[in-house]
């Protein structure tokens, strides 16, 4: 019991950065958006997204993110919405505190696959977005879509 109240003291804390103002409210570069990630203008992958309309509890933008790395492994999606905007407010600022890519052990067992998955170091990313001509043809070579997110 100790546990969740602790839990949700630190939910509920001061600790969360305040409420972000959107810079652009209709988040259109978010839209089947693409940029890159790079640590001293090394590329290293891609931070794709794309816009959703949320509707419970209130009507706002809710934008889905997948980064894909320079070797074509995917991570899992990423999800932010407002209030807060904890991806968004990194994007505006030019980086995206990440980690580096996942990776996954096979781990022996009888019945079923099982693999341990270890996230990689953490990484702050400098990020900038493609141009919307550059994103579309990005989105076909990585081979995007929808689904992935």
């Amino acid at each position: 019991m100790r546990r969740i109240w602790s839990w949700l003291r630190e939910l509920f804390s001061d600790q969360m950065p305040p409420d972000y103002e959107l810079l652009d409210p209709s988040l259109s570069a978010y839209d089947h958006g693409l940029g890159e990630l790079r640590v001293e203008g090394v590329l290293k992958g891609y931070l794709a997204s794309v816009r959703l309309e949320m509707v419970f509890p209130a009507r706002q933008w809710w934008v889905w993110f997948v980064v894909v790395w320079a070797d074509g492994r995917r991570e899992r999606p990423l999800e932010d919405y407002g209030p807060k905007w904890l991806i968004v407010r990194e994007l505006d600022a030019g980086y995206f505190d990440h980690f580096g890519p996942t990776t996954m052990t096979p781990r022996p067992s009888r019945f079923f696959a099982r693999f341990d998955v270890q996230g990689g170091e953490p990484q702050v990313y400098g990020f900038a977005w493609l141009p919307a001509g550059e994103a579309a043809a990005k989105w076909q070579e990585l081979g995007l879509n929808d689904d992935d997110f």
